[in-house]
């Protein structure tokens, strides 16, 4: 380690910074140079995020912006798996199907994923709020979207994507980090005073008007402002600082401006003007600068030089370590806080309410839908070497920051909050029994805490020696060069889809295709569904005949596709009709609370005539996907289905099968495979077997199958294997039942299987969605096994079972 060695920097290069920092990106003020493609590299891009005059801001109609206005601001790091990108912005909150769509968009920009994306606001309060699903209902229910409205959020969605695209074009060599950090004087102090019975007595608001509240003690409050610097040798690229306050010093003045931490990063700018300075809010919902600041405005300078001093004694002790690709992991948990149930009551009073009581509830009900179907918040975490810098949801209580510095006192922690606005204030378990503002508007309960807590102590585990970075899977075809970005990951993906396409063949068109229509032939009424027997057309060849389980008042469910295994009777086996235990899939899920559907295979139940010599597809694998694909056309329009909501389960020919409909279709969520697969070297059907079908893989080349592989019997050496399908649908979670005496299945298989797939889900951030699971049985599916699986299911869906089975 080295301390740095800084130099004011002379009015010439203050100039130069300044010229670049108004007309240009930062980046475009160095020398242009082509991406680059070894070790770690750094882009940075800003660009205005102030919107019209005009314009609704949070609270109010916009009539100006101040000389700063407000900005969007961050930093893409390359290198190190798929890229990851930071961002913060000058707004009030970013929540629910805005965090989708920025996240989304950032990700398209930088070629990654939207899990390795983090989108921040800083909260200034005379700024934009951006929620989609708020404004849908809204305009859903007749009302004006008023601060809501979209048009601008698109705009500035416009303006990162160029950013971004022309910071990737100058990107640097990334060799260091740097951390620092120092006390900030006179600026934060605990909002909520106590009275003697422990309850909330004042508030001390952001300008606290009553000197007798203003003159309590400063309270829990963070002190330290955290900085994280990137550097290409002794030149500093950009410099991330973190600081848990409210940022308000006055508001509700129609003039946009990002308050005290926007000119306290522009003093930093203009001090070190070579960097792009990016300020993230941390854990802030219970403190405010109320102790220092009645209202006046001359604390807005005041304040921003405290904040500034702070910031400039922490880049002066700031360490500079080297950095290298194995140094860097992103990791992420999706959390499912738990719902305030009076929350639905916005949606009755929305009508008799103004402006501003729109502003600060209707987020909370957009998160609220949200939460009833499942949907979760990343929380995520960026190791830099020593550093650890966590990304969390909402305004959140100071304690979870105090909380994760505390926990790893060995790291340097930064901890960045109002990530996904919907859920507004997070309070502490101890919170919620003392009143008090935050915690009466709250939309989460006190079970936040724990759930929040786990997150946060997971994520500050030290990532593994090993996440993958180096497997084949996640190297270009041609050199050992790593890969990374999303578009070289596809360009490797369709690499293993025209192998499959070889053998199985190319699907057909979907362009234009309609939803099918259901023919219900006969209906039985559960306990806790109908199940109805259906039949439509797959094309005008083909028709899937199926069962269709509806639980009673069923809406917006997750729903299975349920695949069986070979058998006569088809469908009727995932119903529990046939002669074996433990296949009634179908019937269980059903009764569990799921939407099913379960087709018969061609040639099985009621398509045991199947002709696959004129049904049009060169396998009749590509069939059954052809098929299983309308299926998931059928479910994804129902009013009871959740279409993002969609998994699929199968054994034996069902569990393959499972596999082969995801690696097609990237709506199926989820994937269930028991007894389903193993390498196609290690399928083994003996010396009898093999004589039989005229090679070892002789059976899978049946007319029912891929006959295609006949041509390469009897060696087969197939162009494709079950470890590409499964990194192909990676991310997306496989959870694979492989009992140690399943004699269709080489369980060893399996083992070299999993091992040759779990590094790309580690090296795509997702390392927990890929199970296994051996159990001491045969070629079965016991109940142990399906619990977990199921259990697998509710907990990625977000769902909670209306029903138990016996055997959980």
């Amino acid at each position: 380690m080295t301390n740095m060695n800084f130099r004011t920097p002379s009015i010439c290069l203050l100039i130069t910074g300044l010229f670049c920092l108004v007309f240009t990106l930062p980046g475009n003020c160095r020398q242009s140079s082509t991406p680059l493609t070894e070790g770690l590299s750094l882009a940075v891009f800003d660009v205005d995020a102030t919107p019209p005059v005009e314009s609704l801001l949070a609270y109010d109609p916009m009539e100006k912006s101040d000389d700063l206005g407000l900005r969007a601001r961050g930093i893409v790091l390359m290198g190190s798996g798929l890229p990851i990108v930071l961002c913060a912005v000058d707004w009030i909150g970013i929540g629910n199907e805005s965090q989708d769509a920025f996240k989304a968009r950032l990700a398209r920009a930088a070629s990654t994923l939207p899990s390795r994306v983090a989108v921040h606001t800083v909260h200034q309060h005379d700024a934009p709020i951006s929620d989609w699903g708020a404004e849908n209902l809204l305009v859903s229910a007749g009302l004006d979207a008023n601060a809501f409205d979209s048009s601008f959020d698109r705009v500035l969605l416009d303006r990162l994507d160029d950013a971004i695209e022309k910071g990737l074009k100058t990107a640097q060599p990334l060799t260091h980090i740097g951390t620092g950090k120092a006390t900030v004087e006179r600026v934060a102090s605990n909002r909520r005073i106590k009275g003697p019975d422990g309850k909330i007595q004042y508030s001390r608001t952001s300008s606290t008007k009553d000197p007798k509240i203003r003159d309590f003690p400063e309270g829990l409050i963070d002190p330290e402002v955290s900085l994280v610097s990137f550097w290409n040798e002794e030149q500093p690229l950009a410099v991330l600082s973190y600081y848990a306050v409210h940022p308000q010093s006055y508001y509700l003045t129609r003039i946009a401006n990002p308050d005290f931490p926007g000119i306290a990063r522009y003093l930093r700018q203009l001090a070190v003007p070579e960097a792009l300075h990016v300020h993230f809010n941390g854990a802030g919902a219970n403190v405010t600068a109320g102790k220092y600041n009645d209202g006046a405005k001359i604390n807005r300078k005041l304040l921003a030089e405290r904040l500034a001093a702070g910031m400039e004694q922490a880049w002066k002790t700031t360490v500079k370590t080297a950095i290298e690709p194995t140094s860097v992991h992103w990791a992420h948990e999706d959390v499912l806080l738990p719902a305030n149930e009076k929350v639905p009551e916005i949606a009755r009073e929305m009508y008799q309410q103004n402006a501003r009581w729109l502003t600060n509830n209707m987020q909370k009900l957009a998160w609220y839908h949200r939460q009833q179907r499942g949907k979760k918040i990343s929380v995520s975490r960026l190791s830099l070497g020593n550093a650890r810098i966590l990304h969390l949801p909402g305004e959140l209580f100071v304690e979870y920051q105090l909380a994760a510095k505390a926990e790893r006192p060995d790291r340097f922690v930064a901890l960045a909050a109002y990530g996904d606005y919907g859920p507004f204030y997070i309070g502490t378990a101890a919170a919620y029994a003392e009143d008090g503002y935050e915690i009466n508007v709250s939309p989460v309960t006190a079970a936040a805490e724990p759930i929040l807590m786990k997150a946060i102590r997971k994520l500050l585990q030290d990532p593994p020696a090993d996440y993958g970075q180096n497997n084949p899977y996640v190297l270009q075809n041609e050199t050992a060069r790593p890969i990374k970005t999303l578009d070289e990951w596809e360009e490797k993906k369709r690499s293993w889809e025209n192998n499959r396409a070889a053998i199985m063949g190319t699907l057909p068109s979907r362009k234009g295709l309609a939803i099918p229509t259901l023919t219900y032939l006969d209906t039985l009424k559960d306990e806790t569904f109908n199940r109805y027997q259906v039949s439509f057309p797959s094309d005008d060849r083909n028709q899937v005949t199926a069962y269709l389980y509806v639980p009673h008042e069923s809406s917006r469910r997750p729903a299975m596709l349920a695949l069986h295994s070979t058998g006569e009777l088809g469908k009727k086996i995932v119903d529990g009709q046939g002669p074996l235990a433990n296949r009634a899939v179908a019937r269980e899920l059903a009764e569990r609370g799921y939407v099913v559907l379960a087709p018969d295979y061609p040639s099985f139940g009621e398509q045991t005539d199947h002709d696959f010599s004129t049904d049009g597809f060169p396998s009749g694998t590509l069939l059954g996907v052809w098929n299983h694909l309308r299926c998931v056309d059928v479910l994804s329009q129902m009013p009871e289905v959740d279409p993002d909501r969609i998994g699929v389960i199968g054994h034996s020919l069902g569990g393959h099968n499972a596999l082969f409909a995801a690696v097609h279709d990237e709506r199926i969520q989820a994937v269930v495979s028991s007894c389903g697969w193993t390498p196609f070297a290690y399928y083994d059907i003996g010396e009898a077997g093999t004589e039989r079908y005229g090679g070892r893989l002789g059976p899978w080349a049946q007319e029912r199958y891929m006959p295609a592989i006949n041509n390469l019997l009897p060696d087969a050496n197939l162009p494709f294997d079950f470890t590409d399908i499964i990194a192909s649908i990676a991310p997306r979670p496989v959870f694979t039942n492989a009992p140690l005496r399943d004699s269709n299945f080489d369980v060893e298989g399996v083992k070299s299987g999993m091992k040759a797939v779990q590094p790309v889900y580690s090296w795509l951030g997702f390392p927990e969605r890929l199970i296994v699971r051996y159990p001491d049985a045969e070629h079965d599916f016991p109940p142990g096994v399906r619990k977990e699986a199921y259990a697998f299911l509710d907990d990625y869906f977000g769902f909670v079972p209306t029903r138990r089975l016996a055997f959980e």
